[in-house]
Parts: C-alpha cells; structure tokens; sequence
C-alpha cells in the first residue's frame, strides 16, 4: 500500500445515490472516495462522520490533534487521522493515505468550499484558533452578502454569513456548496448538457480571470459549480 503525504479531505453528508451524479461531474467511474489534487472528496459520510466537514491535511496528525484538542476542540483516533464535532460540522486532522481514482476529464480538482454561519467570530475562531487556517479576506458584497475567506495550503474555503433579524448566532454551520475547477468551462459545459445535466451558461466570475456554471443536477445532494481560471 502506497502512502503519499497528507491530502486535505472533503466530506459531503449526501445519499449514496449521489455517487452516481458525481461520477457523471467528474468523468469518473462511481466511487466512495476520489483524490484531485492535494484534495481528497468522500461521497457520503464515513461511518465516524455525521455530517459534512472538513479534515486538513496534517503530516504529523496526531501531534496536530494534540494542539487542536488543547484549543477546544475535542477529537477521536479515526485511523486515518482524527475528527471531531464542531457547531454542525466535522473538523479535524488527516493523516498520510493511499489515493483514490481521480477524475477522468477537465474537472482538475476542488477550487473551493462554501460553507455557511450564523456567527463571523465563531467561525473565525475554529477555523484560524483551532485549524490554523488564514483570514485572508472579509468583505460585504454591493449585493448585501457577507463573505470571509479562509486559506489553509491548498485549501480555499469561504464562508457566507447568515445575518439579519433572523439570524441565530448560536445557530449550527454548515457546508452549503463546492467549486470544482475545469481546465475548460466550455468542455465541461458540453460534455454534461450531452448527458441531459442541465448547466447554466458560462459567465465571468466574481474573483478576476474566473469563468463559472453552476450545475444544476440534483441529484449532486450539494449546490455545485465548475470554475475556470485563466
């Protein structure tokens, strides 16, 4: 068995059905399990994970999970690496693991992960007290959205702040959608209108030099997009 070094990974809480959808996304063959990058994505929680979350990748893990735990955030041995519950989602640290397939066409790998809070000071504090991610930007949309974006080596996540009279800042988070990035966004356009995945056309992005579809397939059980980046 072949080890490389530790790859962050990406759970997804969706049917097992979904496997099918993502194969179709990707241009792979269905699996539980795919590596793009230095990203691995799980279709379907693993039997320690009960909701979606995120490991971040840790050549030492278990020194990793020592610190995290001293920060507040209480983990479990899961072989792998180690998990935890934080506010809604999974969190922890993975460890070195074999790769699984990639995928078979011009999706590349992960761009970026959207997930959602009530609780901008909470969030932050997780992901950069706890997980040693960095703040790199906070900002309000002229369209009223609050986003933070947080980058730990390969891993990109933003996060959109629920606010408003309704909001409840001791409310859970959550993953709410995943960026894949296509060498192609036209390819990746054709290919699955070929397959009857209905897509939206491709147009500008909001980062410069990005060009994005949204993918509209339910079947994904996760909003999703592909990104191109020039």
């Amino acid at each position: 068995m072949t080890f490389d070094a530790a790859r962050d990974l990406l759970i997804l809480d969706v049917p097992t059905e979904a496997r099918a959808a993502h194969a179709r996304l990707l241009g792979a063959d269905p699996a539980e399990r795919y590596t793009a990058g230095g990203i691995d994505v799980t279709v379907g929680a693993p039997s320690w994970a009960k909701s979606s979350g995120l490991l971040v990748a840790a050549d030492d893990a278990a020194a990793a999970a020592t610190l995290a735990e001293r920060r507040g955030l209480p983990l479990t041995d899961i072989g792998a690496g180690f998990a935890g519950a934080a506010d809604g989602l999974v969190l922890g640290l993975a460890g070195p693991t074999e790769p699984a397939a990639g995928p078979g066409a011009e999706i590349t790998g992960v761009d970026h992960v959207v997930l959602t809070s009530p609780n901008r000071d909470r969030i932050i504090a997780t992901l950069c007290g706890r997980l040693d991610f960095d703040l790199r930007l906070d900002r309000v949309q002229s369209w009223g959205v609050h986003q933070l974006f947080f980058r730990r080596g390969d891993l990109l996540v933003e996060v959109v702040l629920q606010e408003g009279e309704d909001a409840d800042p001791a409310g859970p988070d959550g993953l709410w959608g995943v960026a894949w990035r296509t060498v192609d966004a036209d390819a990746t356009h054709t290919r699955l209108t070929e397959q009857g995945i209905t897509v939206s056309d491709v147009r500008r992005g909001a980062k410069p030099g990005t060009r994005v579809a949204t993918v509209k397939d339910p079947a994904l059980g996760v909003p999703t997009i592909v990104l191109e980046q020039s």
